[in-house]
């Protein structure tokens, strides 16, 4: 028995479903479609894209914005996927995630707590939720520590780019750039670990390689496109050959241009006529 595609979307995906761009019965059709014959996944990193928005965001907006995580995760059956480094470490290589705390299961109550929230102020508790096992528990989230650790990646991926551009650094073989994420996970740099995890994250290689080959446009403002970071490292779930990617951004499919695993990068109405096809 053939086993089920997975599907991840983007944040762009989720903002156009609160703001109407997407039609509900669109959304609707899709999600009937997915629970009957997909599997609907929730990308760490897209929550991690919605959760800095309300850090981000007054009380004033923390309804509007709270709407959009609550439209996330609509579909019934969601599974959470984990950090992107413990994903690499568990679907690519067996190994035991590092970071526990950011596990699915950490990822559900955050989920929770900010649903549960009236106002942005409540999200750092106490909130009871009543869950198996710990029944009227309370618990509590500082939304500032995640969007703090969110903006240190990105600014250290701009960085990055720029002494590129500076010539204070030189673009890396593909396979120096997999032992970079190797050491990021804690996983053995040896030859047939690069070899599998340059397979695994082909199309995020692709993308990253693709901004090394732009680093050299003055006019390109890679703090300005700080989010770019975050688009590489939704691409390192495509590691699982049934995880498909969709996006309302055409830059994914121009800057994996070639990759084994752009099939799997679908638009919204791709998905969308997957789903009308029955």
């Amino acid at each position: 028995m053939a086993l089920r595609p997975k599907f991840v979307f983007d944040t762009q995906v989720i903002s156009r479903i609160c703001d109407g761009s997407i039609f509900p019965a669109e959304w609707d059709e899709v999600r009937h479609y997915m629970s009957k014959h997909a599997r609907y996944a929730i990308s760490a990193i897209t929550l991690y894209e919605l959760i800095v928005g309300i850090a981000g965001g007054d009380d004033g907006h923390f309804r509007e914005n709270q709407a959009r995580l609550r439209a996330l995760c609509a579909p019934s059956k969601r599974k959470f996927l984990p950090s992107v480094l413990d994903f690499i470490r568990s679907n690519l290589f067996d190994l035991a995630p590092r970071k526990p705390d950011f596990g699915p299961e950490k990822l559900r109550i955050w989920v929770d707590v900010i649903l549960k929230a009236k106002t942005k102020t409540e999200v750092c508790g106490p909130i009871t939720l009543s869950r198996s096992g710990n029944w009227n528990k309370q618990y509590g989230f500082d939304l500032s520590l995640l969007a703090n650790q969110i903006q240190q990646g990105k600014q250290h991926h701009a960085t990055e780019l720029k002494e590129l551009r500076q010539e204070r650094l030189r673009i890396p073989t593909p396979e120096r750039w997999t032992e970079s994420r190797l050491r990021e996970c804690g996983i053995e740099i040896s030859p047939p670990n690069v070899t599998r995890l340059l397979a695994g994250l082909d199309a995020a290689r692709r993308y990253d390689f693709f901004l090394f080959d732009i680093a050299n446009n003055g006019e390109y403002d890679f703090a300005r496109h700080d989010s770019d970071w975050l688009d590489i490292m939704q691409l390192c779930y495509l590691g699982d050959p049934l995880i498909h990617f969709v996006t309302c951004d055409k830059d994914f499919k121009v800057r994996t241009s070639g990759s084994s695993q752009a099939k799997r990068i679908l638009s919204f109405d791709e998905l969308k006529a997957m789903a009308l096809a029955g």
